[in-house]
């Protein structure tokens, strides 16, 4: 039977996780540049992946289009509403996929896990906090999920736990956090074993999802995801990255495959069964497309700036949409003409806020990193007499 708690998602992200599936939601990612290892591998090899950019284009665009369709599902029709959000979903498979990826050639180029933590804090916060205030303030007269409105806990205000009354989507930004926290200790602990004991780490989560063993979001199966995105980063340090057009095939059929065992056939765990569909799938996209850039492949200037402003649009788009569907009378008008405004109207307040907040915080957050790495490069250097240069991220 069909899982009809499907259409509600986005109003109570993963209340009930053995029961309903993850609706998809755009996580923040880092900047989408090749560890030193990775840049050796050959001159063409580019620095920053431009299809990866791209990709997260692709993927927010998903995310608003789903949110957008399903926001009224009496005035789309129920079916379509379900239909359309299940197979947009895999947009967080994607973007799960690629922060396991960045996250692996970022950490991969540098040893300090307070340099490390700083960016991916400054990458998340800013935005999320700016929403979170604009969320808090709407509750008091639009509805943003089911039950009652709770108090700003630590675990909100920080997107730590799950699910997020104030903001649906913030539950995949818990998921990123556990994931740096990893990535920081790993980094403290065996910074030239990186890659080696993300994948221990990531075997241990098998075998705690496998046995049911209680570890919190490291249990969830969900996290296998972000390894699909370390082994590409792997394979890219160690030149074994081959570009094949029946990777695209293969992809494509497994989202299919998903969307039919959890739409048609109604998956008894929705979010076990996306793992080895969506998750496979976008890995092999992801795979895909590191490859063929490597070759020579172009991509859409238009998607890489969806990709670029990808985190605002993850956002913003959500409380927007919750406005509008609070309303019956842009609905009445015309329901394909609402939809489009929403989808048209988040892009266009995830470039203001991507241009104003973000990117300005983003580069101070460099620039301040830089000037860090530079004084402990000349404070190394006056130590032992020399002065090198300092490197840039």
């Amino acid at each position: 039977m069909r899982d009809q708690s499907f259409l509600h998602l986005a109003d109570h992200q993963m209340q009930r996780p053995r029961h309903s599936l993850v609706a998809a939601e755009l996580p923040p990612q880092g900047e989408t540049y090749c560890d030193g290892s990775a840049r050796r591998q050959a001159s063409k090899t580019p620095q920053v992946f431009a299809g990866i950019q791209a990709m997260r284009g692709i993927a927010a665009l998903s995310v608003v289009c789903g949110h957008a369709v399903s926001a009224r599902p009496d005035m789309v029709g129920p079916e379509l509403a379900e239909g359309a959000m299940t197979i947009l979903a895999s947009g967080v498979d994607i973007f799960f996929v690629i922060s396991g990826f960045i996250i692996a050639t970022t950490a991969a180029a540098q040893h300090n896990p307070f340099n490390f933590a700083f960016r991916r804090a400054l990458r998340i916060y800013p935005v999320y906090w700016l929403v979170l205030l604009a969320a808090f303030a709407s509750s008091y007269w639009i509805i943003l999920a089911p039950g009652e409105r709770p108090a700003l806990d630590a675990g909100t205000i920080f997107a730590w736990t799950y699910p997020n009354w104030y903001i649906g989507p913030a539950w995949s930004l818990a998921f990123e956090l556990h994931f740096y926290a990893a990535v920081a200790i790993i980094l403290a602990i065996k910074p030239n074993r990186l890659f080696e004991t993300l994948f221990a780490w990531l075997g241990m989560v098998v075998v705690a999802s496998f046995f049911q063993i209680q570890l919190g979001i490291y249990s969830h199966p969900l996290v296998l995801e972000f390894g699909a995105g370390v082994g590409i980063a792997y394979l890219l340090k160690e030149r074994g990255l081959r570009f094949s057009p029946r990777l695209i095939a293969c992809s494509a059929g497994l989202f299919f495959a998903g969307w039919y065992w959890i739409f048609v056939q109604g998956a008894t765990d929705p979010q076990f069964a996306r793992v080895p569909t969506y998750g496979l799938g976008a890995g092999l996209l992801m795979y895909a497309v590191v490859s063929a850039e490597i070759e020579g492949q172009s991509f859409s200037p238009v998607l890489q700036y969806l990709g670029k402003i990808s985190y605002s649009l993850y956002m913003v788009h959500y409380p927007l949409v919750k406005w509008i569907a609070n309303f019956d009378r842009p609905w009445l008008l015309s329901v394909a003409g609402t939809v489009i405004a929403l989808i048209l109207l988040s892009v266009g307040l995830a470039i203001v806020l991507h241009v104003l907040i973000e990117a300005p915080i983003l580069s101070w957050g460099r620039r301040l990193s830089l000037m860090r790495r530079s004084q402990s490069t000349s404070d190394t250097g006056k130590r032992e007499g020399t002065v090198h240069p300092a490197s840039i991220e």
